[in-house]
């Protein structure tokens, strides 16, 4: 595979100070005490009833400054949310605009400036990095659009204002095996989310699907004639992949054409 690259904006929060770490820890739904310095984790901020307020990465830069970072967009009310409890918490955030290039095959970063963060992709594949920074360029072919969106279907992970919807229920977004942690002390949103587990999860999960027939987002899928979710997003060319928000555990479904649909979880990659 030739090594690419693919540009995108990213909102960026850096969280420093004495108690960074521990505020973080007691808000997300992420461990976070312990993060070895470098290390990157998915994580979601949740409302006190539970439901989504932000999807993030966070990077634990040092010991005392840690580095979130959002889809365009998500950065603000996620800041907002973030600084809601702080009170007399001696940590400080700031919020930034950056670029995100994301380096899509075998690369080693060389002559990078101080300030650009080097991080760990959530992707399902050890030849993605993500760089990020106010400013970037990377000496490499850009990726066609169409490559890129099948890529992240294949190995990627949920988009929040895609896939993911904030208001929506963690359980339901299939990463909560990634983002959440079930053995961490109290945080915000915590009881929704073990007591939707305790009962085998949500109603729906988001599923990683491909088809040899054409996927449309919104378009119903079916297990023997019964509706049991739709398509949320998918590429534009065969053979189709994309997500789908699903009930149930399911390896195949259809679309109620009758083309077969196949199905597995968020933590295998489409083969």
């Amino acid at each position: 595979m030739t090594t690419k690259i693919w540009t995108s904006d990213r909102d960026v929060i850096i969280v420093q100070g004495p108690e960074a770490e521990g505020y973080l820890h007691s808000q997300v739904s992420q461990n976070v005490d312990d993060m070895s310095e470098g290390e990157s984790r998915l994580s979601f901020l949740l409302e006190p009833k539970g439901n989504i307020e932000g999807y993030f990465r966070i990077t634990k830069l040092q010991h005392d400054r840690f580095l979130l970072d959002t889809e365009p967009g998500f950065g603000s009310p996620l800041l907002v949310s973030l600084e809601r409890f702080k009170l007399r918490t001696q940590a400080d955030f700031e919020l930034h605009e950056w670029k995100m290039i994301s380096v899509l095959g075998e690369w080693m970063p060389t002559d990078l400036r101080p300030q650009v963060q080097v991080v760990a992709s959530p992707w399902l594949s050890e030849a993605v990095f993500d760089v990020l920074g106010e400013t970037l360029e990377i000496d490499l072919p850009t990726c066609d659009p169409q490559e890129y969106e099948r890529l992240r279907f294949e190995c990627g992970v949920p988009t929040i204002g895609r896939e993911l919807q904030v208001g929506g229920i963690p359980n339901e977004s299939g990463l909560v095996e990634r983002a959440v942690s079930f053995d961490k002390g109290c945080y915000r949103g915590q009881e929704l989310v073990e007591r939707i587990s305790a009962r085998g999860g949500g109603r729906h999960k988001i599923h990683r699907i491909c088809s040899d027939e054409e996927l449309l987002s919104g378009q119903p899928l079916f297990l023997s004639s019964e509706p049991v979710g739709e398509v949320l997003s998918a590429t534009t060319a065969a053979p189709y992949v994309g997500f789908a928000s699903l009930s149930g555990e399911h390896s195949v479904v259809s679309t109620d054409a009758g083309s077969e649909v196949s199905v597995v979880s968020l933590e295998i990659p489409l083969q």
